[in-house]
C-alpha cells in the first residue's frame, strides 16, 4: 500500500466494505463492484472465528444483522456462513485481491475488553496469510487498539499499519513514529491544516476515514488529505 500512496498524484478514494450495491457488504462481489466503480483501494473489516479463521465481517456483535447472539469469535466459520450472505475468509479475499491487482485497507475490528486475546491471535494468522498470498505490500492494517497493532508489527514488521486516532494527540508525528505507522486516520473535524501538513512533511499519509456527508468530503478535499473511504466511490471520480 505504501507504493500506491507514494506514487499517487491525486486524492485516493477507498471503497468502504467494497461499496454500497446489490451485493452484501464486505463480500468479494462487493469488492469487485467497488473496483469497477473506480475505487483506488478497498477497505474491509477483519475478525477471527471460534475455529481461528480470519473472516471479512464488520459488526463485532452479531445481533444486528443475524439471528445469532454474541461475538464473531464465539462462532465457527460454518455457523457464520449459514447466516451471513457473501461471507468470505481473509484468505479468499487476498487470493482474489492478488489476481485482481487490488489494494486494501484491512481494519481490525475489536472491543479490547472482551476481544484482545482474539485480535492478538488474529494478527498472527493475518500476517501469515498476507505473506503466503503475496499481499503484504498491497495492504495496510489499521485499527484503534494500538497494542494489537504493536503485536502485529512484532511478528510481521513488514506489514504497514495505520492508526485510527479519534482524538487530537499532543504530537501526531511523534505518535506515528512511536508506532512505526504509515497512515493517520481521524475525523476531519479533529484535524487542522497544521496537523495535516506536519504529518505529510514527515512522510506520513492522512486519511479522512469514512466520509458520508458532502460537507466533510469538501473539507477533506480542501485540507488535501491523501485519502478517504466512501460507500459510493464512483461519486468522487470527477472531483479529484
Amino acid at each position: 500500500m505504501k507504493k500506491l500512496l507514494a506514487q499517487a498524484d491525486r486524492l485516493l478514494i477507498g471503497g468502504h466494505r467494497g461499496c454500497v450495491c446489490e451485493y452484501p457488504e464486505n463480500s468479494i462481489a462487493a469488492m469487485e463492484e467497488g473496483l469497477r466503480r473506480g475505487a483506488d483501494y478497498l477497505e474491509i473489516d477483519i475478525q477471527l472465528t471460534k475455529d481461528e479463521v480470519p473472516v471479512v465481517i464488520h459488526d463485532v456483535r452479531l445481533e444486528k444483522q443475524t439471528p445469532l447472539s454474541g461475538y464473531v469469535h464465539e462462532y465457527t466459520l460454518e455457523e457464520l456462513k449459514s447466516v451471513i450472505p457473501g461471507l468470505c475468509t481473509l484468505q479468499e479475499a487476498m487470493e482474489w485481491g492478488y489476481k485482481a491487482n487490488a489494494w486494501f485497507g484491512l481494519e481490525l475490528k475489536s472491543t479490547p475488553l472482551d476481544m484482545q486475546p482474539y485480535t492478538f491471535r488474529l494478527t498472527e494468522l493475518m500476517g501469515e496469510i498476507l505473506k503466503h498470498t503475496g499481499m503484504t505490500e498491497r495492504v495496510f492494517v489499521f485499527g484503534a487498539d494500538y497494542q494489537t497493532l504493536k503485536h502485529l508489527k512484532a511478528y510481521f514488521p513488514a506489514v504497514p499499519i495505520g492508526l485510527i486516532v479519534p482524538y487530537v494527540p499532543a504530537n501526531p508525528v511523534q505518535l506515528m513514529k512511536e508506532m512505526d505507522a504509515v497512515v493517520y486516520l481521524s475525523y476531519i473535524y479533529n484535524m487542522t491544516p497544521a496537523i495535516i501538513r506536519d504529518l505529510q512533511e514527515n512522510g506520513y499519509y492522512v486519511s479522512g476515514a469514512i466520509l458520508r456527508e458532502e460537507k466533510w468530503v469538501n473539507r477533506a478535499m480542501e485540507l488535501k488529505v491523501n485519502m478517504f473511504e466512501s460507500d459510493h466511490p464512483e461519486w468522487y471520480q470527477a472531483a479529484r
